[in-house]
């Protein structure tokens, strides 16, 4: 079976420990997200996943590397609360908090009221409410 030149450095980063926690702690665990039918769940890859935003008081909204988002109806503490959260950051949002991994931030831009925008790698953004400055070091801190 031939490797890629990626799937050879992915494998080399996972034997340095260079990957991504989330890449380290079980890349190919899905994790199950509350759908708006009670009882029934969608499901995410945990590799996937750069982004964990609480967007409302009971809403949880999971942004993908992909750059698409799947919203849980329930916390992101609930959801995340079993996982290993070496190397994640968790800051403050309006609603809760966000859960995000700093390598997956390019870019953070100052909002009019005091707050912080995270620019992800995959286009999308994230509001916190801490200023920006704050966020530069809770994000060097890891």
């Amino acid at each position: 079976m031939r490797k890629t030149a990626a799937a050879r450095r992915f494998a080399a980063m996972l034997f340095l420990g260079l990957a991504p926690p989330m890449a380290r702690a079980g890349a190919d665990e899905f994790l199950p997200l509350q759908s708006s039918t009670p009882g029934a769940f969608n499901y995410a890859r945990l590799s996937d996943i750069q982004v964990f935003l609480d967007a409302s008081p009971t809403r949880c909204s999971v942004f993908l590397t992909s750059g698409q988002e799947i919203k849980a109806f329930q916390k992101c503490a609930s959801i995340t609360s079993h996982l290993e959260q070496h190397g994640l950051v968790t800051l403050p949002s309006n609603f809760g908090s966000v859960l995000l991994a700093p390598w997956f931030v390019s870019s953070l831009i100052s909002t009019p009221n005091g707050g912080c925008r995270l620019n992800l790698r995959n286009g999308i953004w994230v509001p916190v409410v801490q200023p920006c400055s704050a966020v530069v070091e809770a994000l060097s801190r890891q």
